[in-house]
């Protein structure tokens, strides 16, 4: 390398100053008798510079001395050897104690990113061991450290004698200011091999003030992204729990697998203890959360028996790729108790489903075969009549498409369900479908697609209103063909394109009664919307068929800008040629000779903020029968999501009334440490009651994490009554926590 700026030719100290090859080659020569070459660069007459050797020197002037067989550098000083680097104003090195001193300005990279700072530095000459005075540390991730002098040894050990460590950037307007928070340490081991850092004597500061004080701990240095230890406890309350305190400990098993075990104690309700799994194999995962307690038991009307009993919960999932082909898997969900997950704020969901599957893909062929069981937490269950899926079996084979482009789906499924209590039914399906879609000279898209499934059932325990035994089995052969027609037009603008499609469907099928032997099992809850309108089945499952014929139309629009702006319309309805059909339930909105009007529309006026309606209209007056409304703003700053829903007449939901609510959700970053939380969804209906609200403020920079979270919630579920809660975060950086 060359240096900096040529040597002064005036400069003529008693030393001789090394200007030339011969000079350079007799400092080679003397400092390899003692031991490692020195590598010596420099400028040279005509630009000339030479590098030998594992170590690099880059410096304004070099001298050396045999007297005392030194070599001294000065002036902007760099000696590099593989990744690791020492700069200063003055470098000497003393050959016969191989030492290597720095002074002035010394700073020293270390090949993991980390930088130190200092006035005066002792180094072995492999720039490994050494002593330093008056040192700060700069690591890879901008934290600091200081101390008044350090030891280095192994190459990879640092003691730092009476030192302070923080990962807060100092103050911009007054830099002597105290960080937030810092570690004082009458000694500090800094382990680059093992990745930790050890404090003995340790004070904690916030703003200068001592506020704790520890004999010893330790944490990973900022290069480590997971390592065995406590992390950040957690504190609150509820009028359900009473105080609540978790202390998580993270445990890093191996590189693969680790485990967070966290004791919870609350005042009201005992203590308990939680744990999330983790094990990442090479064609596969295992994943499991779980807790476990023993505390108060509630009877089934909500009330408090006195006595404590076993509670807990396990949520568990693994999945693992056998072959190119074959991926097999599982899901547990299971609860000691309907409303533990509740009571201590896991989740609330009304179902909690286990199974086990195994699914294979042959390109765009696909098998599976799985197994459900399940658990009803809802209030009103019987878990006699829980139904139990042993097995589900499904498979498809896709034939490759024929001469004229028609495209073959082959289907075969059967499941049987079984129920300690009530009816178990069996079902063993086929079916083919052929599809061709083609296009006209006149860009008219028309789908041809011709289908017939053939069900056999086999049901036990299937009894109608009037207690009538209808066990036995049935069959059923369910035909269909439908033409489907779509007339895109396209309009260029000058600041974007418009689309306007309208759309018409011609179906054709037998009107199939319904056959009371058959339970749905299925194919409840269904929706109609815009997006099953054109749909040749509308029902997801097996148990009812949308038999019958009809027509379909609709008409889509849309408006796509050359800045990002859409906006789109899409409006339709059936016509049903059978007047009353029996499959819907009332209040579907479909299953009379016209069905309800749905539409949807969708405007994005600008990349942050998009505006969606989705609607169902009541044939005969146009009232909403059905409302939902969404505006997702997703700015820089901002972030929100807005919904109202309003449904009448829900049907084929049991014990559900009509339904008017809003939700909103949303945070905002107030300023570039400040940032708001909030969420509340209200009832509008009846009751014009607030169901649940939250709202949360945090504080987050380079070296912490604060917050409060508030929480309101009135739903009530035997003995889960409505709640307040207050929880704080706190989260140090650096610190494991």
């Amino acid at each position: 390398m060359a240096a900096r700026r040529p040597m002064n030719d005036m400069t003529r100290p008693s030393l001789r100053t090394l200007r030339n090859r011969t000079a350079i080659a007799l400092v080679l020569g003397l400092v390899a008798i003692g031991g490692p070459t020195l590598a010596v660069a420099q400028s040279l007459p005509g630009g000339v510079s030479t590098t030998e050797g594992p170590v690099q020197i880059i410096a304004d002037e070099i001298i050396y001395n045999p007297n005392t067989h030194t070599v001294t550098a000065t002036g902007k000083v760099e000696i590099a050897q593989g990744e690791r680097v020492l700069m200063a104003d003055k470098i000497t090195y003393f050959e016969d104690s191989r030492i290597v001193a720095a002074s002035g300005s010394v700073s020293l990279l270390e090949p993991t990113g980390e930088v130190l700072f200092a006035d005066y530095v002792e180094l072995d000459d492999q720039l490994r061991d050494g002593f330093v005075q008056t040192i700060s540390l700069l690591f890879s991730d901008d934290s600091r450290a200081a101390a008044v002098r350090a030891i280095r040894r192994d190459g990879n050990v640092t003691t730092l004698d009476h030192a302070v460590y923080s990962p807060c950037l100092p103050c911009v307007a007054n830099p002597e200011r105290p960080p937030l928070w810092q570690v004082k340490a009458v000694k500090v081991t800094h382990d680059q091999a093992a990745k930790t850092v050890e404090y003995e004597d340790a004070t904690f500061e916030v703003f200068g003030v001592p506020v704790a004080y520890t004999p010893y701990f330790s944490h990973p240095d900022p290069s480590v992204k997971r390592l065995s230890g406590f992390l950040s406890p957690r504190v609150g309350g509820s009028g359900r729990l009473g105080y609540h305190i978790a202390t998580p400990y993270f445990w890093a098993i191996d590189d693969a697998t680790d485990l967070t075990l966290t004791p919870h104690y609350t005042s009201k309700e005992g203590s308990y203890i939680t744990g999330d799994f983790r094990q990442l194999y090479s064609k596969g995962q295992l994943l499991a959360q779980f807790s476990a307690g023993y505390g108060n038991d509630y009877a089934d009307d909500g009330t408090n028996t006195g006595e404590d009993s076993f509670r807990g919960h396990i949520f568990a999932q693994g999945d693992w790729q056998v072959d190119d082909n074959w991926r097999v898997g599982f899901d547990v969900e299971r609860s000691t108790a309907d409303t533990y997950l509740k009571r201590f704020d896991f989740s609330s969901p009304n179902y909690l489903t286990s199974d086990l599957y195994a699914e294979g893909f042959f390109g765009r062929s696909y098998a599976s075969i799985i197994s459900y069981s399940f658990q009803d937490l809802r209030s009103q269950a019987d878990p006699g009549k829980t139904p139990l899926v042993l097995p589900l079996g499904y498979a498809s084979w896709i034939v490759e498409p024929d001469s004229i482009g028609g495209r073959l789906d082959l289907t075969a499924s059967g499941i049987a369900i079984s129920r300690d209590e009530g009816e178990s039914q069996r079902r063993f399906s086929l079916g083919a479908a052929w599809q061709r879609p083609w296009i006209t000279d006149l860009g008219t898209v028309f789908t041809l697609d011709l289908s017939v499934r053939g069900d056999i059932f086999d049901s036990e325990d299937v009894y109608d209103s009037s207690g009538n035994d209808l066990s036995g089995s049935t069959g059923r052969i369910l035909p269909k063909a439908s033409l489907e027609m779509r007339y895109p037009l396209v309009r260029a603008t000058e600041h974007g394109r418009q689309v306007i499609e309208p759309i018409a469907q011609f179906v054709l099928a037998p009107s199939v009664p319904l056959s009371n032997k058959i339970s749905n099992e299925d194919s409840q809850n269904f929706e109609f919307d815009d997006t099953n309108l054109f749909a040749v089945n509308r029902f997801s499952g097996y148990d009812r068929w949308d038999s019958g014929s009809r027509f379909v139309y609709g008409l889509r629009s849309a408006y796509y800008g050359d800045d990002g702006t859409t906006f789109s319309v899409f409006f339709g309805e059936s016509y049903e040629f059978n007047d009353t059909n029996e499959v819907y339930d009332e209040g579907a909105g479909i299953g009379h000779a016209r069905s309800d009007f749905v539409g949807a529309i969708t405007f994005t006026p600008t990349y942050w903020l998009e505006l969606q309606h989705n609607f169902r209209l009541d044939k005969d007056d146009l009232s909403f029968n059905r409302n939902d409304l969404r505006a997702i703003i997703t700015g820089k700053r901002v972030q929100a999501y807005i919904g109202y829903t309003s449904v009448k007449d829900p049907s084929g939901v049991p014990n559900q009334s009509d339904r008017d609510e809003i939700y909103v959700a949303g945070q905002a970053k107030l300023t570039e440490y400040w940032s708001i939380y909030g969420d509340t969804r209200q009832r509008l209906n009846d009751s014009n009651s607030t169901l649940s609200t939250g709202l949360g403020l945090f504080y987050t920079d380079e070296c912490i994490e604060v917050g409060t979270v508030y929480r309101r919630d009135t739903t009530r579920d035997r003995d889960i009554e409505p709640d307040t809660s207050v929880n704080v975060v706190l989260r140090l950086r650096n610190l494991g926590m």
